[in-house]
């Protein structure tokens, strides 16, 4: 798992256990594993990251990490998003590294190659935070909520994050945006820089954060520079039973 690389990079997978719509997520199997398995597979893959904990809220999942050899560590339950999960674990842990990557539990889909870009690219910027975007090819995807639009600007920094499609196209047809405009889909992984997470844990949440429920707008409003990576890979984010479902059918082509 460990390529040289100029500077330390640790990975902390958040994974509760109580979800609204799906209880016991983490846990629930996809394809005859695990949907935390998954994850934590696809980063112990990477070349890039010297160390990958799982930061959990339950015993159910931190006995599971251990019978497959994963590190963990517990955190309470009241830390409201998964970089206040993700900044408590860092803080209790007797470590220095530069970047931290904030891996959703919820991504079965993950690939190694796809963390690493996300390092190499970042640790070469002079971004607070570092972030995936993919190219949006459906109208379910662009008017679905529980998918995350991002804007950037010319160097590929983020200007705004919204569960609204953004741009908003005036003049045009909604059934023919994709036609005349590149949209983006947010893919929830971030590499922070150390003093960047630090700097989250200590902001209350923001106004706009608070609107949209994008924890990603809490640094954003308060300056931080995001930059968002441009990825081809096909992810879901697993939230209901029907995403489950979709992800199975994936996974059982690869």
């Amino acid at each position: 798992m460990n390529e040289q690389i100029n500077k330390k990079v640790i990975c902390i997978i958040p994974a509760r256990y109580d979800s609204t719509r799906l209880p016991g997520k983490p846990l629930r199997i996809i394809a005859g594993k695990p949907l935390l398995q998954w994850v934590w597979e696809s980063a112990m893959k990477s070349s890039k990251l010297n160390r990958v904990i799982i930061a959990t809220d339950d015993n159910r999942i931190s006995d599971f990490c251990i019978s497959i050899g994963a590190e963990n560590i517990m955190t309470p339950k009241y830390l409201k998003s998964g970089s206040d999960r993700i900044a408590y674990t860092y803080n209790t842990l007797n470590e220095d590294a530069e970047i931290i990557l904030n891996l959703q539990g919820d991504e079965p889909l993950i690939k190694a190659e796809v963390i690493d870009l996300l390092i190499n690219k970042f640790s070469e910027s002079d971004a607070d935070v570092g972030t995936l975007v993919k190219k949006i090819n459906s109208s379910d995807e662009l008017f679905d909520p529980s998918v995350v639009k991002v804007v950037c600007n010319q160097e590929n920094y983020a200007l705004y994050f919204s569960r609204s499609p953004i741009p908003y196209l005036r003049d045009i047809k909604k059934e023919d945006w994709l036609s005349n405009q590149i949209f983006w889909k947010h893919i929830g992984i971030y590499a922070y820089r150390k003093e960047s997470l630090l700097k989250f844990s200590e902001l209350n949440p923001a106004e706009l954060e608070i609107a949209e429920k994008l924890e990603q707008l809490r640094l954003l409003e308060n300056g931080a520079k995001y930059l968002c990576v441009e990825t081809d890979l096909n992810t879901i984010g697993v939230d209901t039973e029907e995403d489950i479902e979709k992800v199975e059918k994936l996974l059982m082509t690869v």
